[in-house]
């Protein structure tokens, strides 16, 4: 009777391992592949194009990276740990701007496809806008245009990345009339962030946001 039960169990055994190795292969042969076509679509790949030109070699843009891979929960249990995890693990950035020479993420980028406001799309809103103040990550807003203008990317960028050289950027301070010279924040929540002060202080402390408001008619 033992030596039936020794037989039953060998070949039980022996047709699972031979039913998941015909599987595994059938798997393989049988599956074939065809290329999707491009990564973006048309609307996309014009933002992407514009902000490639905006960085230059200042950044890298890189596109629909996943939330998980660029932050990490801050929890003090396992638990806690994984339900922040699950939160951003189906999520994802439309660009990211990183260092170049790090690949850190300097910058992260929301297009806005112009679909009316649903319950998705304000969870994800709001998902985006907390982790990325939780991170302390500059988050900027765009909307679906045919075309870019690469000097307001720039200017809008240059408040998070070096890209335009002060010698190029010329402001005369509104409270004194003294040229304005950059800086770069040390502490609070604008740690890192370039701005605008006036030359003459401390006699005069007026300061501008780096980004500030831009003309119309700038191309």
């Amino acid at each position: 009777m033992e030596n039936i039960f020794i037989v039953v169990v060998i070949l039980v055994v022996f047709f699972i391992f031979v039913q998941k190795r015909l599987v595994k292969d059938e798997s393989i042969k049988d599956s074939a592949y065809k290329r999707k076509g491009p990564l973006l679509n048309m609307q996309e790949t014009a933002i992407y194009n514009a902000l490639v030109s905006a960085v230059g070699v200042h950044g890298v843009v890189m596109s629909k990276v996943n939330l998980s891979n660029v932050l990490a929960p801050v929890a003090t249990d396992k638990k806690g740990w994984f339900v922040a995890n699950n939160r951003i693990a189906k999520s994802y950035f439309d660009f990211v701007i990183c260092d170049p020479r790090t690949l850190e993420v300097r910058v992260a980028i929301e297009l806005d496809n112009g679909r009316e406001l649903d319950k998705g799309k304000v969870e994800r809103q709001k998902l985006l806008m907390h982790v990325c103040k939780s991170a302390n990550i500059p988050l900027i807003g765009t909307s679906i245009k045919h075309s870019y203008q690469v000097g307001r990317l720039r200017r809008l960028l240059a408040a998070h990345i070096d890209l335009i050289e002060p010698s190029k950027e010329v402001r005369f301070c509104k409270k004194c009339g003294s040229p304005m010279v950059i800086k770069v924040a040390n502490q609070g929540d604008f740690k890192g962030r370039r701005f605008f002060t006036c030359s003459r202080q401390p006699q005069c402390t007026y300061t501008e946001n780096y980004n500030v408001v831009f003309d119309e008619g700038e191309g």
